[in-house]
């Protein structure tokens, strides 16, 4: 690797690089070897999974985005270099660089004890087109962790035997894999719905609906999700489930890596605020 480095040296001198940019460029590139030697890792064995794992370590050292952003640069820089020229052959991610988030309040989630208790409370609701609507909608916030608008987008056709396929802005997002208690309260959703008979329903893509529109609108699912607050004692909003939801899947071992998977985030830094 030492000879790898003065030749990666010698081609950014050819490029007629600025001094001090050589000697940067060099010394994250000796920090990146280190990392690797670290975890007895040579080049010619580098895998993409190395690259984004090396990324998580500058996040858990605590480093500012903006500093793992420049250094990301540079060590992308280092590996399109090193790949042209056949001395490592890795798939390197196009997209290394974090998104920059910003200041918020402290992230909250509910406990196992307020869960089941939002639990508890929903199945004593006695308009069962309401109850199988809700504890469907409820379900999927809480245990598949989508974004309030992801499920205001969802179509009926988006579940599967395991998995809820998400679409973001139009776009497919991902697949989350879900229990079989999720995919049950959704089939009896589903099923309620069609039994009531109207067109709008009957003619309508979307999973949740109201009882007048073929749509619920992401302003009426977090009606319902907020209205729960007062009978449990304290706030439940949307994104409180969302976060629970990747809190729990911190608690049963999952990486960084699936919970910015699952999750849809943009940043691994979102991510690790679970941790």
């Amino acid at each position: 690797m030492k000879e790898l480095i003065e030749q990666y040296e010698s081609y950014l001198k050819e490029m007629k690089k600025e001094e001090s940019t050589i000697k940067m460029y060099v010394h994250e590139v000796k920090q990146f070897n280190v990392w690797l030697e670290t975890r007895q890792i040579g080049l010619d064995q580098l895998k993409r999974e190395d690259v984004l794992q090396f990324r998580e370590h500058l996040v858990e050292k605590g480093n500012k985005v903006a500093t793992i952003n420049k250094l990301l640069s540079t060590l992308r820089s280092f590996l399109v270099w090193a790949t042209k020229n056949h001395y490592v052959q890795v798939n390197i991610p196009e997209n290394l660089r974090l998104h920059e988030e910003k200041p918020n309040t402290q992230v909250k989630w509910l406990n196992i004890d307020d869960e089941s208790k939002l639990l508890e409370i929903m199945s004593h609701e006695k308009n069962p087109f309401k109850k199988a609507r809700n504890e469907a909608l409820i379900y999927v916030l809480l245990y598949a962790g989508l974004r309030v608008d992801e499920l205001s987008q969802l179509h009926t056709n988006a579940i599967s035997e395991k998995t809820i396929t998400v679409y973001h802005d139009g776009k497919f997002s991902r697949d989350i894999p879900v229990d079989d208690q999720v995919i049950e309260k959704l089939h009896i959703w589903i099923e309620v719905r069609n039994k009531a008979g109207k067109s709008v329903y009957l003619d309508s893509p979307f999973m949740f609906v109201t009882e007048r529109s073929g749509r619920m609108q992401p302003r009426s699912i977090q009606f319902v999700v907020e209205g729960y607050s007062d009978k449990l004692g304290f706030l439940i909003t949307s994104q409180i489930l969302r976060n629970t939801y990747c809190r729990r899947l911190v608690e049963k071992g999952f990486s960084v890596e699936h919970v910015k998977q699952f999750a849809g985030h943009k940043s691994i830094v979102t991510s690790y605020k679970f941790f």
